[in-house]
């Protein structure tokens, strides 16, 4: 109840205004609601402003504004002392195509990562010589970037692709096919600038003996003899190789079928020296472009890519231009409005003195 004070400010004689009494009441009830409204205690919000039927049907918005909901953050990578493989490793031209076909970052960019790809070759890997590269590279591209790391003097600067003559591929991948319980071994060659063009058109060749397929390939002469006998000769590690390479700076990265015995070893195998006695048993793959540091070498040209054997374009399939109906209609619309316009503003003469 109001106390006597608050009524003494309020007169109810009949001799005033009612619009003046009716005032006064209104103005005495709302103060009487503001009093009565600050001796009540306050409550407290809800921890969670939502209806009961938007708490029936969804739990998870529940779950986020009425509890404590914290995410846990994620444990951090433990450093170890040291990276068994460099965070900042070289790409080059191959490591570029690995990835156009990949589409993502492919593990031949993630250095960080070690990578053990199988040595088993798949159907689809079998498909053409470009899919049975990509693989080869895809299993070996630590061991060729690796390759000339005993050298320290040596420097890689560039691995890219080697243009083999098509008919050479057909070759090797028919004795693969035929050879598929054992992978390639990756093998190197050293040999001089001038032979690398002959080695891309015709393949390897062995001394003194025809070409049993290709009649226009042509007889070649023994450079560095024949201590193991006659055949082609590779070598498991590229030091070695580097050894045989005259006026240039590049080196071949081949894969060999070498042959097998009954139990699986490999024949004719002296030490880290391959001789091959089949020519389609050994197929240059790609380039490794290195140079000396330190003056402690010679450094010569690398083998140029402009004279790359390059695949006739005329063989591969073309896939045909679709145009839709729908552009070509609006194409031929705009060419008709085009004539009509030139058709309405045409400049007339007349001869005036006919």
């Amino acid at each position: 109840m109001a106390s006597d004070i608050d009524y003494d400010s309020f007169d109810y004689n009949s001799s005033q205004d009612p619009f003046d009494i009716d005032y006064q009441i209104d103005l005495f009830e709302f103060r009487q609601f503001v009093k009565s409204k600050k001796t009540k205690q306050k409550i407290k919000k809800s921890s969670c402003p939502i209806s009961m039927k938007t708490l029936k049907c969804q739990p998870i918005v529940v779950k986020i504004n009425c509890m404590s909901y914290k995410k846990t953050p994620k444990a951090e990578q433990k450093s170890f002392r040291y990276n068994r493989y460099p965070q900042n490793s070289e790409l080059f031209e191959c490591d570029e195509v690995c990835d156009e076909v990949f589409g993502e970052k492919s593990i031949c960019t993630q250095s960080n990562v070690p990578s053990n790809p199988s040595k088993i070759l798949e159907p689809e890997h079998l498909e053409s010589f470009s899919n049975f590269r990509r693989h080869f590279y895809h299993v070996n591209h630590q061991r060729i970037k690796s390759s000339l790391k005993d050298h320290p003097n040596i420097e890689i600067t560039n691995i890219r692709v080697a243009s083999v003559n098509e008919s050479v591929q057909n070759d090797f991948m028919k004795t693969l096919k035929q050879n598929i319980s054992y992978f390639p071994q990756l093998v190197y060659h050293g040999t001089m600038l001038n032979n690398i063009e002959s080695i891309l058109h015709y393949g390897f060749l062995i001394p003194n003996q025809a070409h049993p397929s290709n009649s226009e390939a042509p007889i070649i002469a023994s450079a560095h003899g024949q201590s193991f006998g006659n055949g082609i000769y590779c070598s498991r590690t590229a030091v070695y190789s580097l050894s045989y390479v005259n006026t240039t700076n590049t080196l071949l990265v081949c894969a060999a079928i070498p042959k097998r015995d009954k139990v699986g070893l490999i024949k004719c195998c002296y030490g880290n020296i391959f001789v091959l006695s089949d020519v389609t048993r050994i197929i240059p793959l790609f380039f490794i472009d290195f140079k000396y540091l330190n003056q402690s070498g010679t450094n010569r040209p690398w083998y140029n890519k402009q004279k790359e054997l390059k695949i006739d374009e005329n063989q591969e399939i073309k896939k045909s231009i679709v145009i839709s109906r729908k552009y070509l209609r609006k194409v031929l619309n705009y060419m008709n409005d085009d004539i009509r316009k030139n058709n309405q503003y045409q400049i007339r003469s007349f001869d005036l003195f006919n």
